[in-house]
């Protein structure tokens, strides 16, 4: 085998794992008769947001800096209008010092499509070599907190009513370290305070980085560096958590964590979690009560994948795309893997379907990193969105058809169990590329329709805007727990109108390393009115209420006679 074929070779082990890979099946065909071409416009510019990601290289390859890239929508002073967190990379040791230093950066919703920086005025401007963020009021005050993740340690930022954030990690107990990556706040006993979960990569330091390459230093896999558990903090109040992670029975061994996602998958009331890890088989912890967790993902058919092959899990989210009151989950993975679809209803070991879906041809040849599910049209039917992008970045030198930069994908669900692929139709913000990472979704401007924001490894953030022509019906609930937490993070939600039931999960985490807007979003149809709307808050109190307006934001408090019209 020549030098050429050699480095070939060794960049397909390095970037994607051992074994030959199987050809490339045939592309899909688009679909979805009867529902609107979806359509996104950037919109960046025009609202005013001009940061720009860096990942801190400097001709070193540490693999943090092509694994970083998450932000959220937050609205950290209550206005009813979801801001923008942007969080950045920093320099590493011995980088050269060259221009102002990357920091977080903060963008206030303006309330007419554009938005103003206000990272100095909110104590936001510090460094930290950052991965991801969660957003959620840990201590109930009505004002949601940060917790922003890294490597070399983690920061929690108290939210102090809207006019700043104060940095208390040390004093809550929360400082972690290692290199973590996506978050989530998460009662898991149900107590009325938000715990705290925090997915582990792999053991690194630049102290033991290591060579990977052969003519030169090329990123590593993660086969190369021994793994790290993921950590649960439990709230106990007064501003302080303690980690549970060995007495919740979360101390596993071979995770490599990059998403986290959690959902009540057989209703018993309690949240379960599930991590997608990279190279290593996916982890479903059920909820036994009290804080306490069993690992069944092997029997329940989500660890690896239809060959017996664990996957490179990275991005995840769950949805009802079926309408049927259950969840689906999908995963997003590492090229020439295809995105996994686990069809969560009947009884275990759960189906996975995403070639049936529709998913797993157009994934097929992409690194999927943030994706989400979002009615982005409104017919009642979740859509899926998927953000791509390679980790080595002069792998098409070698391998053409493997780009840095790569396309998004985003499929609109055909009502039937199935995805159209139509990325190609729904304009250049979807299939221009983009070394993707983070993504997360909200109705930045409350027009009723959702918007995307995509955090690259490097280079700008994006904001696309729905321009989706539909004249279908939409509902927004922002959640406020009295009894159970303020976010509602863990309530189960059924809306029934025009003859459908509708569900959803209020949830933080999920995608990668991003947190989308806490409110629901309901597609309507062509529903006039909802009949009903009952909502199973996390401390098992139920409230329902009938005969609500459509085209609505409504804030709903647990135990309140009757919603309040937003924004």
């Amino acid at each position: 085998m020549n030098r050429t074929l050699l480095l070939f070779a060794g960049l397909l082990l390095l970037v994607t794992g051992c074994g030959p890979h199987p050809s490339a099946p045939p592309a899909s065909a688009a679909g979805g008769a009867g529902s609107p071409p979806l359509q996104f416009e950037d919109v960046t510019a025009k609202a005013g947001i001009h940061w720009q990601r860096t990942n801190g290289a400097f001709g070193k390859k540490y693999m943090p800096e092509t694994m970083g890239g998450g932000g959220a929508f937050i609205d950290y002073d209550n206005d009813g209008y979801a801001d923008i967190l942007l969080v950045n990379g920093d320099w590493w040791p011995g980088h050269p010092l060259s221009g102002k230093r990357p920091t977080l950066a903060l963008y206030h919703n303006n309330r007419d499509g554009t938005f103003t920086e206000v990272t100095h005025k909110m104590g936001l401007d510090i460094w930290l070599q950052g991965m991801g963020v969660a957003v959620g009021d840990y201590d109930n005050d009505g004002f949601d907190d940060l917790y922003l993740t890294g490597v070399g340690g983690n920061r929690l930022l108290h939210n102090e009513q809207g006019k700043r954030f104060v940095d208390v990690t040390d004093q809550a107990g929360v400082r972690d370290s290692g290199w973590s990556t996506s978050a989530a706040w998460v009662d898991v006993d149900n107590d009325g305070k938000l715990d705290l979960f925090v997915c582990h990569y792999v053991k690194w330091t630049p102290q033991t980085d290591r060579y990977c390459g052969m003519d030169k230093k090329e990123y590593c896999r993660p086969d190369h560096y021994e793994s790290d558990y993921s950590r649960l903090y439990h709230n106990d109040g007064h501003g302080h958590f303690t980690d549970i992670t060995r007495q919740a029975g979360l101390l596993r061994p071979n995770m490599k964590g990059l998403g986290i996602c959690y959902l009540d998958i057989e209703g018993r009331g309690f949240p379960d979690l599930i991590v997608a890890n990279d190279m290593e088989p996916t982890c479903l912890f059920r909820n036994q009560g009290g804080a306490r967790f069993k690992e069944t993902a092997l029997a329940d058919g989500l660890a690896v994948s239809d060959t017996g092959q664990p996957r490179s899990g990275m991005g995840i989210d769950a949805a009802d795309y079926r309408e049927n009151g259950t969840q689906g989950l999908a995963i997003g993975n590492f090229a020439f893997e295809g995105m996994a679809l686990h069809d969560l209803s009947g009884p275990p070991p759960y189906q996975e379907r995403a070639r049936q879906a529709g998913l797993y041809v157009p994934s097929y040849p992409y690194v999927t990193f943030g994706l989400f599910f979002a009615d982005f049209d409104n017919d009642g039917w979740p859509d899926l969105f998927a953000t791509n992008g390679n980790v080595v970045d002069t792998l098409s030198r070698i391998v053409p058809s493997q780009t840095y930069a790569q396309p998004c994908l985003l499929f609109q669900n055909r009502g039937d169990g199935t995805f159209a692929d139509v990325s190609q139709t729904a304009g250049s913000p979807i299939t221009d590329p983009i070394v993707g990472r983070g993504a997360c979704q909200a109705d930045f401007n409350n027009d009723g329709k959702i918007d995307i924001l995509l955090i690259p490894n490097t280079g700008s953030a994006r904001l696309l805007e729905n321009g989706t022509p539909t004249q279908a019906h939409w509902l927004t609930l922002k959640l406020v727990g009295t009894q159970s937490n303020r976010d509602g993070y863990g309530a189960t939600v059924t809306v029934e109108a025009g003859g459908r039931k509708l569900s959803g999960y209020c949830h933080s985490g999920s995608s990668y390393l991003s947190a989308s807007d806490a409110r629901l979003h309901f597609g309507l149809g062509s529903a006039k009115t909802i009949e009903r709307l009952h909502i199973h808050w996390p401390d098992g109190h139920v409230d329902s209420y009938s005969s609500l307006p459509i085209d609505q934001i409504l804030q709903i408090k647990e135990g309140a006679p009757g919603p309040v019209t937003g924004p």
